[in-house]
């Protein structure tokens, strides 16, 4: 009964997992966000640039990530004089941005995909008790990634440059993040705020969809373990 009580946390830990990287996914290429967040810092203006140039800008970093796009190659007047808003650092350090991306969507097929299969093998090896395995899994894993983002919500908090910067160099193997916002364009678009923001968005919606599914096991769950 232990090896199935760890299979089925290893179970829902994975699918916990998945549910992260899809709502990093989700938010990280919701126009609406950078919409708000623009609005917000006046972003066109601080860069120079027209509202409908930032937004297409945007549209073509986004287009970029998502594989939709070959190249980062865009021209539009700024300050005045039209001109390629992204220089070579910038692209490079995109390019490492976008195999960061495409590795964490391979991350999170795995790791819903492996959910399935563990969790599957748990049900039908265990059809009795399987709900209430189930509901232990998922006790436990939750416990586990809230330590985890309770620890990242606490650092960011305290300092969060310093935790942005560490995060950078834990996925990246150079500097190229290291931008100057006097001469280049994308660490005006998305500065550190933009970020701090996008962080405790996707804390605030896991941490929402977590308790959901804890309210689906107290509920649903719990009927079928008395029935």
């Amino acid at each position: 009964m232990k090896s199935y009580r760890i299979l089925s946390t290893i179970g829902m830990f994975m699918m916990i997992l998945a549910v992260l990287i899809s709502i990093i996914d989700f938010m990280c290429f919701s126009r609406w966000f950078y919409v708000y967040e623009y609005s917000k810092s006046n972003t066109a203006e601080t860069i120079g640039m027209s509202e409908d140039d930032l937004y297409d800008t945007t549209a073509v970093l986004l287009d970029y990530l998502q594989d939709k796009r070959d190249d980062l190659s865009v021209q539009k007047e700024i300050s005045g004089n039209v001109r390629e808003v992204f220089d070579s650092r910038e692209k490079m350090h995109m390019e490492d941005v976008k195999s960061l991306y495409q590795n964490a969507l391979t991350v999170r097929n795995i790791c819903f995909f492996g959910s399935i299969a563990v969790l599957t093998a748990v049900f039908f090896m265990n059809r009795g008790k399987s709900f209430k395995l189930f509901k232990r899994g998922y006790r436990n894993a939750s416990i586990l990634m809230g330590a985890l983002l309770g620890f990242i919500a606490i650092w960011a908090l305290s300092d969060f440059d310093q935790f942005w910067i560490q995060f950078h160099y834990l996925f990246f193997d150079n500097d190229l993040f290291f931008l100057d916002p006097n001469t280049e364009i994308l660490i005006n678009m998305v500065p550190d705020t933009f970020f701090f923001d996008l962080v405790f968005c996707i804390i605030l919606i896991f941490v929402f969809i977590l308790l959901l599914i804890a309210l689906f096991f107290l509920r649903y769950v719990r009927r079928r373990v008395d029935a």
